[in-house]
């Protein structure tokens, strides 16, 4: 077989440059870097690596179509309002980013997000611990401690991501803004906080 008959095919969606031989010079320009779908990508790597043996038996509920302002108001948000309203564009890719992973990773998503709202449920179990004999129901428990809950949350994401060897020597306000985009995403997925009903 001659070289002139093999042929290389790129079906994928992508921008990049795909060569078979190069014999000559290659000039590439290079747009704008956006860093921070990047960084999501990074944090989905680390959780991915972190969840791995996360038991992911049960089903993920689905949602229903709804406003980031109608999640915020029907939880009481109140310090994580306007990073939510803020990052909420970023939803995409990080849908996108865990997509790509869930192709070379089995179930790796779900994983991924199981191991978020199972966190979540930790952080609100604590709540509901510390308050037991407050007299108030669950959910103005919840709307009481919204923030704190998604601190709660975001902090062991930071720190899973942190610790992994998948994120490497990211400086630590690199590392806030894709948690802080990847924790808005899990905000709106409903593995964060309560569905609004």
């Amino acid at each position: 077989m001659k070289s002139k008959d093999i042929q290389i095919e790129n079906s994928g969606n992508n921008s990049g440059v795909l060569v078979a031989d190069n014999n000559g010079v290659i000039q590439i320009s290079m747009k704008e870097t956006i860093k921070i779908p990047s960084l999501i990508s990074k944090v989905v790597q680390s959780l991915g690596v972190a969840c791995l043996d996360a038991d992911i038996s049960g089903a993920l509920y689905s949602l229903e179509e709804y406003k980031p302002d109608e999640k915020i108001t029907y939880n009481n948000v109140i310090r994580y309002k306007y990073i939510i309203k803020e990052y909420v564009t970023y939803y995409m890719y990080c849908d996108n980013f865990l997509n790509i992973y869930d192709d070379s990773n089995v179930r790796g998503k779900a994983k991924i997000l199981r191991c978020i709202h199972l966190w979540y449920l930790e952080a609100k179990g604590q709540i509901f611990s510390e308050n037991q004999d407050s007299g108030k129901d669950e959910m103005d428990l919840i709307r009481l401690y919204s923030d704190r809950i998604i601190d709660m949350v975001k902090d062991r994401i930071y720190d899973t991501v942190k610790n992994s060897d998948e994120f490497g020597s990211a400086c630590a306000e690199d590392l806030e803004l894709g948690i802080a985009c990847f924790t808005c995403y899990c905000f709106m997925e409903c593995k964060i906080l309560e569905k609004p009903k």
